[in-house]
């Protein structure tokens, strides 16, 4: 798409909402012409589908990274490397 455009296609995201996903983002897209020539017709559709794409992706490995580090396993691994002892109300010792 930027091809098509020479290269002149600029976007920028902002997060509109409370939540956070890929419908979450303001997309503008412009062309930075010299000569102000209007970009092509499907550009801004073909980016901001981009954009999307690449915050889905994102948001999917952030999940997998917090499912990981919270899991059980995970945390066992961290009280065993740090050497945490609890008491038997579960409250920290030593």
């Amino acid at each position: 798409m930027q091809r098509r455009n020479f290269y002149q296609l600029r976007a920028e995201a902002t997060h509109r909402g409370r939540y956070h996903h890929e419908y979450c983002m303001a997309i503008s897209v412009t062309r930075d012409s010299p000569t102000w020539q209007d970009m092509t017709a499907d550009a801004e559709d073909v980016i901001t589908e981009a954009l999307r794409d690449l915050a889905r992706w994102l948001y999917r490995q952030l999940e997998r990274e917090y499912e990981y580090l919270t899991s059980d396993e995970a945390v066992d691994e961290s009280i065993i490397a740090n050497d945490y002892t609890f008491t038997g109300s579960g409250r920290r010792f030593g």
